[in-house]
This record gives C-alpha cells, sequence and structure tokens, in this order.
C-alpha cells in the first residue's frame, strides 16, 4: 500500500516511530500541499501525544501552517504545546510554568486571527489559560513591566509580551 496507508496503520497500532516514518515518505511523495500539510501535522501530533518531542512537534506544525494558510489547527496545537510546557519549563507552579502562558495565548490568538472556525475552541482556552499568568506583584518584583517584551527560555525560546492575570 502507499505510505500515508501504512502511517495511518502504524498509528492505530501505536507503533508511532513507523507511523512517523511513514508519513514523512508520504510527504515526500505528493505534489499535494493540502496532503502535505494534513500529513505534517498528523507528524506534529505524534511528536507531542506520545513521543514528547515538543520542539520537533512545533516544527512539523509550523510546516503545516506554512503549507496551508487559514489554517489555525497547527498554530492551536502549538498553543498547547507551549501552554503544556510549565512542568516542563519550571517546577509546574511559579514565575517560569507561568510565563509559558503567554506564549501559548499568542498562539491560540493567531490560530483564530488566521482561521475564525478555532475562534471558539481558542476563547476557550484563552480564558482558562489568563488566570495562569504571573500576577502584578510577580511581575513587579522582577522590576518587570506589562506590556513590555519578554523572552520565554526553555525549549519554546520565543519573545512575548508581559501581561497579568487578573
Amino acid at each position: 500500500g502507499s505510505s500515508a496507508s501504512k502511517a495511518y496503520k502504524a498509528l492505530r497500532r501505536g507503533n508511532y516511530k513507523k507511523a512517523v516514518n511513514e508519513f514523512k515518505k508520504a510527504i515526500e511523495n505528493t505534489d499535494d500541499s493540502d496532503k502535505k500539510a494534513q500529513y505534517n501535522l498528523l507528524i506534529a501530533k505524534i511528536y507531542y501525544a506520545h513521543l514528547k518531542s515538543y520542539s520537533q512537534s512545533r516544527s512539523y506544525a509550523l510546516e503545516a501552517a506554512n503549507l496551508r494558510s487559514n489554517w489555525g489547527d497547527p498554530y492551536m496545537l502549538i498553543g498547547n504545546l507551549y501552554a503544556s510546557s510549565g512542568p516542563l519549563c519550571g517546577s509546574g507552579r511559579g514565575w517560569n510554568s507561568q510565563v509559558v502562558t503567554w506564549v501559548a495565548i499568542d498562539m491560540w490568538n493567531k490560530a483564530k486571527s488566521v482561521d475564525p472556525s478555532v475562534s471558539g475552541k481558542a476563547n476557550t482556552l484563552i480564558s482558562r489559560y489568563r488566570q495562569f499568568m504571573p500576577s502584578k506583584g510577580d511581575i513587579f518584583q522582577r522590576n518587570l513591566k506589562e506590556g513590555d517584551s519578554f523572552k520565554v527560555g526553555c525549549w519554546i525560546q520565543r519573545t512575548t509580551t508581559i501581561r497579568a492575570a487578573g
């Protein structure tokens, strides 16, 4: 069968590395950019959910977004990657775990700006995570100001805008 059908079969069997490899072959074997985008997003989801490689997941999601403009799903996934990084980038609570909400919310906002069909889902996540942003006090204690830019470290390495919870 085709690489794509092998990939889906491997995915159903929980053979995630094989699924990724077959989806990569499927990408090489098609000129259909919509299919390429779909396969890239599937690879991104496998890296996120099963292989736990967030940076790989983000790379494939960005590739999917590049291949299909006006598609919010890749940005929704990147937002989820960032939002899930609290325990990875800090203790799970406290500053280093809270600043990831800024870049997550940035991605969900981007998702709905390119693709209104994901607005409902994006807004739900934004309002849920807004409360986990750093407090005004935490921002002030670090001699930072709301509205200033801030680089989120860890694996994320993205610049965002400082905002307070509430």
